[in-house]
């Protein structure tokens, strides 16, 4: 087990503090580039997503998915990479669209809840679980995890077991937020200008998005784990699912996040990155 100063992915430690904040700190390693919270959680209780917002936009979290497929079909078909896992599937309509295209797809969540509302949507397509121990040695094909590693306590024995269960060729699909977007080193500024505002949002917390990782990051990582990385590509979230999930927030909060979800599609500089890898 790391120290709260170790990288838990290169056990690189007395990893440098890059921002203070009122009842944390976040770190980076300087050889893999990750940033972490120290302390990871300041308790032991499990935080779903706002599964609420996700179905309140649906139809866009469809089209996401039509978007993630088209991305997994171009290195692993159906007809080559059938066995599919997601991890952390929600309410399983990604595990529903890549069975519709001929997947032999399964998801697995944490959230109760989550799964209740899966099986009620799509029967026997979602499990409570995650990926460990009880999934056989190089008995899948493919592996997908949307915006769920950087909530890991141990995001580095996640990708541990995906090497265990993949087989030779099989792929890896990963989306998490990116430190090269202009959200994340916007929110950082912030953070870094106004250190003692504790509720100030800087795109960390503990307990939530533990790690922050990157297009650079996440090349050293599969590389140093002997993953072949085919693909990095920048990736925005829809602005409609931004909202969703901020709909609490003020009014400067919401256009703040309508200019630079605008500002990231002109420029490229998504606040998401997507990438896809082969275990060879």
């Amino acid at each position: 087990m790391s120290t709260p100063d170790e990288c838990c992915f290169c056990e690189v430690s007395a990893c440098p503090v890059v921002l203070e904040r009122p009842r944390f700190q976040v770190r980076r390693c300087p050889r893999c580039l990750v940033m972490w919270c120290d302390p990871p959680r300041f308790d032991e209780r499990f935080r779903p997503d706002d599964e609420r917002a996700y179905l309140e936009v649906e139809p866009t979290v469809v089209a996401e998915n039509r978007e993630r497929l088209a991305l997994l079909s171009a290195w692993a078909g159906p007809a080559t990479h059938g066995r599919l896992v997601e991890v952390g599937c929600m309410h399983g309509d990604f595990v529903r669209q890549a069975a519709e295209l001929g997947y032999r797809a399964r998801g697995l969540d944490l959230s109760t809840t989550a799964v209740a509302e899966a099986a009620r949507r799509h029967a026997g397509l979602v499990d409570h679980g995650t990926l460990d121990e009880t999934t056989p040695d190089a008995s899948l094909d493919a592996v997908a995890a949307f915006n769920v590693i950087e909530h890991m306590d141990a995001p580095s024995r996640f990708l541990d077991h995906a090497r265990r269960v993949l087989r030779p060729g099989g792929v890896l699909v990963l989306e998490t937020p990116a430190q090269e977007s202009l959200y994340h080193h916007a929110l950082l500024l912030r953070g870094r200008l106004l250190p003692r505002r504790p509720r100030l949002e800087v795109g960390m917390h503990p307990g939530t998005h533990i790690y922050k990782f990157g297009h650079g990051a996440w090349r050293r990582i599969l590389r140093d784990r002997g993953f072949r990385v085919l693909a990095v590509h920048s990736k925005s979230t829809p602005l409609r699912e931004l909202l969703a999930k901020n709909e609490r927030a003020g009014l400067a909060t919401r256009a703040g996040i309508v200019g630079l979800g605008l500002a990231a599609r002109a420029t490229g500089l998504g606040n998401r990155v997507q990438v896809v890898a082969r275990w060879s």
